[in-house]
């Protein structure tokens, strides 16, 4: 406030300065005569017409240099979210192991197990594991009977792997050993040479098995599909018999608009056979199989074949069908005609007779050559699914069996071959009367023309299987029963021109069940054969009677 008092007078000092300075200035009275007025002299407009430049008419190309830059940007793929929808049923819970331990009479033992294993790698590559273990033995000797038993044990792991790039590698290895007896002289009225002990008839073939494909583990840009790989075995018997096999497959899938689809296929199958005597032999073939399939809304046709190449003797077969729905999924009418090459080998003519002589005679191992025309109908109702067809089936070299006796009581046959023409006649359905409760059943019968063989010797002309599932709400119960008919084979016998029986027919009734007392453990039980069946499937190879087997399960 002091600073402004002071300014203040400062101010008022300096204007009276001047009074002070003019002290001279006349004092008398100054009249005005006429007030002053001030005017600007009027000018001269001048007009200015104003006017634009020149158009510049010249054309300038600009040269720009942007310098290019690449930018990283996260980006987190989005995550599809299904709709949800409300479902009656639960999902049942998903368990990477399993196993099942058990016993029962007569004399048997049984376990069964399993893993796998699913792992996410990255958002884009993965793999699965898995391993299996399975072990059934039994031995049915007794004071009238003697080494009537068997032994079967298989164990097998697989792997796969998923690349981030789009395609995966799978690789399995397993090992089967498979113990039989040749018990037949058991049941020989004739025989009377006594005892034998268990090592003098045993046969035990043993397989090891590995394999190795790359195939598309999603699906590709074009709509393309491929697998390709190789499988190879390797197996040995009790005496000495010895086989290799190895396939080279690859295959093809161009799909056409997401339902038309163009395939082709390639194997190259090798096998070789010996034994400790003379006889080697050799059973190769090469296949190639094209094919196109074509689908519309009422009817589907495939369209291709197979050429078959063996002892550098080509043969082609036809391989067609065409599907008519008549009234959507209710009723379809179908027709087909197909053919192939289906190797007879060491392997699999021991698979279905495990008690041949396994010091196979030259020639044994060939090709059944087959062509197959077909026409039936087929349904899928609202509780019932249906087929039924006819079929005839032209054969060249069908693999039969006769009974032999080499007198080392050994008890075994031989394999011998025919042509014969087949027709069969077959059906199929499936229902499910209530909830929880599925009913399953197929019937074939087949009629034999053969052209020098006086019977298809131990081949089975009628077939039947039925059998009912059920399954608990909760899932912690499931029982099954199954009846399995099949007639009696027609067997030759020793010592003579067009001697035969027929040997009995099989009635195998068996029931099944197994509880979850809680969430991971449970028992299981089952009674097989429960008519006490003893035909013989093989002359004086009686089958196993009435057989209990129960025990635990578990699963994590």
């Amino acid at each position: 406030m002091k600073k402004q008092k002071f300014i203040f007078l400062l101010f008022t000092s300096i204007l009276a300065l001047p009074l002070w300075a003019q002290t001279d200035l006349p004092s008398e009275q100054v009249e005005v005569i006429k007030v002053f007025e001030a005017q600007l002299a009027e000018t001269e407009k001048v007009s200015v017409s104003p006017e634009l430049p020149p158009v510049d008419t010249t054309i300038k190309r600009q040269d720009y240099q942007v310098p290019p830059k690449s930018f990283e940007v996260e980006y987190p793929a989005p995550r599809i979210r299904p709709i949800t929808y409300k479902s009656d049923e639960e999902i049942p819970d998903a368990y990477n192991f399993y196993a099942k331990l058990g016993a029962g009479l007569p004399r048997a033992i049984y376990g069964d197990g399993s893993f796998s294993k699913h792992v996410e790698v990255s958002d884009k590559s993965s793999y699965d594991i898995g391993l299996n273990l399975m072990h059934h033995s039994a031995n049915f000797s007794n004071n009238e009977v003697e080494n009537q038993r068997f032994g079967l044990t298989k164990a097998q792991g697989e792997g796969t792997y998923y690349f981030e790039q789009g395609f995966a590698v799978n690789s399995k290895l397993g090992y089967t050993s498979n113990r039989v007896s040749y018990y037949g002289y058991n049941f020989d009225e004739f025989y009377d040479d006594g005892p034998q002990e268990k090592d003098a008839v045993k046969q035990l073939f043993g397989i090891f098995d590995f394999g190795a494909s790359i195939f598309n583990g999603v699906q590709t840009a074009g709509d393309f599909n491929y697998n390709a790989g190789f499988d190879l075995y390797t197996m040995g018997d009790e005496f000495a018999s010895n086989e290799f096999g190895m396939a080279l497959k690859g295959n093809a899938t161009k799909w056409i608009q997401g339902k038309h689809s163009f395939d082709i296929g390639l194997i190259t199958d090798f096998t070789w056979y010996d034994d400790t005597l003379i006889n080697k032999e050799t059973l190769h073939n090469f296949t190639l199989h094209p094919a196109f399939t074509f689908h519309a809304h009422a009817f589907k046709v495939k369209v291709g074949g197979r050429l078959v190449s063996n002892n550098d003797e080509f043969t082609p077969f036809p391989d067609v069908e065409a599907v008519l729905n008549l009234t959507g999924n209710e009723l379809a009418l179908f027709v087909g005609l197909e053919g192939d090459l289906q190797k007879n080998t060491f392997r699999s003519l021991t698979t279905y007779n495990p008690y041949i002589h396994t010091r196979l005679e030259p020639g044994t191992l060939r090709n059944t050559k087959y062509f197959n025309a077909f026409a039936g109908v087929r349904g899928n109702l609202k509780f019932f699914e249906y087929t039924a067809q006819i079929g005839y089936k032209p054969t060249n070299d069908l693999a039969m069996y006769i009974f032999r006796f080499d007198g080392d009581n050994i008890y075994d046959f031989d394999v011998v071959y025919d042509d014969v023409n087949i027709v069969n006649i077959s059906g199929s359905v499936k229902a499910v009367p209530i909830k929880n409760l599925t009913v399953t059943g197929t019937l074939s019968q087949s009629f034999f023309d053969e052209k020098t063989e006086f019977r298809t010797w131990h081949v089975p002309s009628f077939q039947a299987n039925f059998q009912a599932l059920y399954t608990s709400s909760d899932g912690k119960l499931s029982a099954k029963a199954q009846l399995f008919l099949e007639n009696g084979v027609s067997a030759n016998r020793i010592g003579g021109v067009n001697r035969w029986d027929n040997l009995g027919a099989l009635y195998d009734l068996s029931l099944g069940g197994e509880y979850w007392f809680v969430k991971n453990f449970g028992a299981f039980l089952e009674v097989n054969n429960l008519l006490n069946n003893e035909r013989e499937r093989w002359r004086y190879y009686r089958t196993y009677g009435i057989n209990v087997l129960g025990g635990i399960t578990a699963r994590f």
